[in-house]
């Protein structure tokens, strides 16, 4: 008995100091993690948002790159940090894409959704010097020369691989028409193209915005309902004949317990920080969509989002 009234007293002053803990949240410093490479979306957003956050909060936002295992590593980080708030994340696509989920067995249940925070609408691009001025030209030599050419955006599985499993699809090719080259992210892959190595990148607008906008690669085609007003003269692949649309998306993350106080106080902190006009002119400048929505909005989004990508997988038969 004695044992008992010591385990709850234990207990109880656990919770009193955890309740004591969420009142005064923040204190200290907060971890920001970012499950990709530096100078892709997700790293470019977080550092982005860190400076705003500061003063929502008023403690400082250490942005941490933690890469590695095709997102996992990170991923993981965030999934299995301290449900205190001082561990948060970015999580991205890769957590809703099933392929992906059964490698890490991770998935958008092993979160605490904080806030949705981009949608990043996919662009395929190539370098100045490639052969194809348009889509259709790229599509005419990847039928006619299946396999000759390789692309990248991110990880085997990632959701940029599922950007190029679609496209091939839906002009009539197979996985193997235009084999995929493993990165740690977009940026990784892009440097990739610029160098040689791959000959199509498959990344959101934003990401290879600079690149474009220095003429070292141009976009072929948009992955998007309608034209995108930064480069109206790009056209989607609805235009060109081609049934296939696809974006990924950026979400502000807690581990899966966190208390749901301090993921209520991180929820109105985000929501001052993506209308702060600092970081809306960055995320302009960069060709990033903010798409905001709040914590209970995000829950329903990372459900709808699980449920299309499994008929995705469904519908391109993908056997992993």
């Amino acid at each position: 008995m004695k044992r008992w009234f010591a385990l709850l007293a234990i207990l109880g002053m656990a919770l009193f100091a955890m309740t004591g803990m969420a009142q005064k949240y923040p204190t200290r410093p907060i971890t920001l993690v970012v499950p990709w490479s530096a100078g892709g979306s997700t790293d470019l957003t977080a550092r982005a948002l860190a400076p705003v956050l500061e003063k929502a909060l008023g403690v400082p936002i250490q942005v941490v790159n933690r890469t590695g295992g095709g997102g996992a590593v990170g991923h993981g980080a965030i999934a299995q940090g301290r449900p205190d708030g001082y561990t948060i994340g970015i999580i991205t696509l890769e957590v809703v894409l099933p392929p992906w989920v059964a490698q890490t067995k991770i998935d958008a249940s092993s979160f605490a959704p904080i806030s949705l925070l981009v949608l990043n609408p996919v662009a395929i691009v190539v370098r100045k010097d490639a052969p194809w001025k348009t889509a259709q030209e790229l599509i005419a030599d990847l039928k006619q020369n299946p396999g000759k050419y390789k692309a990248s955006g991110t990880a085997k599985w990632g959701s940029y691989d599922f950007a190029r499993l679609g496209f091939l699809k839906s002009i009539g090719l197979k996985d193997a028409a235009l084999p995929w080259v493993p990165t740690q992210g977009a940026a990784a892959a892009l440097q990739e193209l610029i160098s040689g190595g791959i000959n199509v990148a498959f990344v959101s607008i934003g990401e290879a915005s600079a690149l474009v906008k220095a003429g070292e690669a141009r976009y072929l085609a948009f992955m998007t309902d309608n034209r995108f007003p930064a480069f109206p003269d790009i056209p989607t692949l609805k235009e060109l004949g081609i049934d296939w649309t696809f974006a990924s998306f950026l979400m502000a993350a807690a581990p899966k317990f966190a208390l749901p106080s301090v993921v209520d106080q991180l929820d109105k902190a985000f929501a001052k920080a993506v209308q702060d006009p600092e970081f809306v002119r960055f995320m302009n400048n960069a060709n990033l969509v903010i798409n905001h929505l709040d914590r209970k909005a995000s829950l329903a989004f990372l459900e709808e989002r699980t449920k299309a990508m499994n008929q995705i997988v469904q519908e391109l038969g993908l056997k992993f």
